[in-house]
This record gives structure tokens, C-alpha cells and sequence, in this order.
């Protein structure tokens, strides 16, 4: 295989409950973007969490970089090789300043080592890099707690970028957000697949939001009752009659997804 991320026949259940049924999903490593969509309970972020390892599956198989088994790692060691997420709800440390934020981000991972020194310095560079890029750069100083609701999307999106992941998976960046922050997030996703190797896989069920995300041409997955229903172009899974027949009625495919 030369997959980015390899999901077979993902089972999980929950008392009995299946969250996720038999799932197959396959990201290629030459993917930048890939977006889920589905209802609420189509189990989105239940796969989030098996692929951070906050969830363990009842069967099937999640391969990172081919070899590499999500599945059978702590959410530490997932981090470590590069699966970093993003919650829905942004976690800063609200009394502590935007550069401090990343700062104690960055620490999580590889500050203690003989070349601490070295790496703190190159870190500086990378924080003040990543702040700019997110157009935080002017609130370094500022405490993360006064910041607006999408800055702090934007920061928290930045403290895991600084880390340089292979996978960053975004859980409904756009929620609560204003019209003018919902298109800066997206020119920053633009930016961030444009100038750095991540793939970004992300949640979103504001439908305008996905248009603008996918119109680069970006796969879309559709999860219905805890299996992928449709796959392909945004203009593909919106006219696929399976998922015109799942939501008819509901608003869900030309509306909110």
C-alpha cells in the first residue's frame, strides 16, 4: 500500500450500540484535504477518537503510514508520530499569553533533551512563523483568554501546527463562529495545505463552509449510521441517490450537513 491512513472494517460499539459498522476509509498521501460529513450520530467523531486513540474499536484495523497501528497506541504515542486533533470546543489556557500558549504546546513533545537549548531557539522561530501565518502575530502578547471566539480556533489550530503534523484533524473548526471568521479559517486551511506537508481531515456541518473547502476539488466522505454511505466530488455525493434517499426530508444534503 502507500496510504496516508488505511481504516478496514472499523467496528465500534458502545453497550451494544454500534457507533461505527464496519468502516472502511482510505486516504492516499498525496490527499491534502479530506472532509466527513453526515448527521449527527453518523459516528464522525467517534473516528476521530479511535484515530487518537481515545477510543478503542471492538475490530478492524486503522494503519498509519501503512504500518504504523493507531489502534493498539496511547493518544501520547499517536501524537508523537504525527495524528495530532483539534476539539470542537477551543482548549487554550486562557490566563496565559498567545505566545505562551504555544510555548507549553510545544513543550508537550521534545523540549527536555540534551539539545533543549537548540530546540527552544528553533521553536521561537517556529511559534513566531506559525502566529503570523494564523494572523495571530499582533496578539502574542495578549492573554489567550481575551481573544474572540474564532481566535482562539486560530490559536489552537496554530499550537498544534507548531509540531509540524502528518495528519491534523479539525473537529467542526467553523462552529460558533461569525461569516467574516468562517472565511478566514478557510483561507487558513488553504494556507496551511499550501505551505506545509499536512493533510488536514476535518468535520464540518455547515454546508457553505464545506462548498468553499472543497471547491479545490477535495474528496468528500459521507457517514451515515456509522458507515462511509458516499464518497467522491462535493457535486458527486450531493446528487448520489442513496444520499438524497438517507436525508430526504431532513435538510440534509442541500442544506446542513
Amino acid at each position: 500500500m502507500d496510504t496516508l491512513l488505511y481504516v478496514e472494517n472499523l467496528t465500534v460499539s458502545f453497550e451494544g450500540f454500534l457507533a461505527l459498522r464496519n468502516l472502511n476509509l482510505i486516504v492516499e498521501r498525496t490527499e491534502r484535504v479530506r472532509l466527513l460529513i453526515g448527521p449527527n450520530g453518523a459516528g464522525k467523531t467517534t473516528l476521530f477518537d479511535v484515530l487518537t486513540g481515545h477510543v478503542a474499536p471492538s475490530a478492524g484495523r486503522v494503519l498509519f503510514r501503512d504500518t504504523v497501528n493507531l489502534a493498539a497506541m496511547s493518544p501520547h504515542a499517536i501524537a508523537n508520530v504525527g495524528v495530532i486533533r483539534k476539539f470542537q470546543t477551543p482548549s487554550v489556557f486562557p490566563g496565559h499569553t498567545v505566545f505562551e500558549n504555544m510555548l507549553l504546546s510545544a513543550g508537550r513533545k521534545r523540549f527536555v533533551s540534551t539539545l533543549a537549548a537548540w530546540r527552544a531557539f528553533t521553536r521561537h522561530e517556529a511559534i513566531v512563523a506559525t502566529l503570523a501565518q494564523m494572523g495571530l502575530a499582533g496578539r502574542a502578547g495578549d492573554l489567550a483568554g481575551t481573544l474572540s471566539h474564532g481566535e482562539k480556533q486560530w490559536l489552537e489550530i496554530a499550537m498544534l501546527l507548531v509540531d509540524d503534523p502528518t495528519l491534523l484533524l479539525l473537529d467542526e473548526p467553523a462552529a460558533g463562529m461569525t461569516r467574516p471568521e468562517k472565511e478566514r479559517t478557510i483561507a487558513l486551511i488553504e494556507g496551511i495545505v499550501a505551505r506545509s506537508s499536512s493533510c488536514v481531515m476535518l468535520i464540518e456541518h455547515d454546508m457553505e463552509f464545506v462548498r468553499q473547502v472543497a471547491r479545490r476539488g477535495h474528496r468528500v466522505t459521507v457517514l451515515h449510521e456509522g458507515t462511509v454511505l458516499s464518497e467522491g466530488s462535493l457535486d458527486r455525493v450531493q446528487a448520489d441517490e442513496r444520499v438524497i434517499e438517507a436525508y430526504l426530508g431532513r435538510g440534509k444534503v442541500r442544506g446542513a450537513a
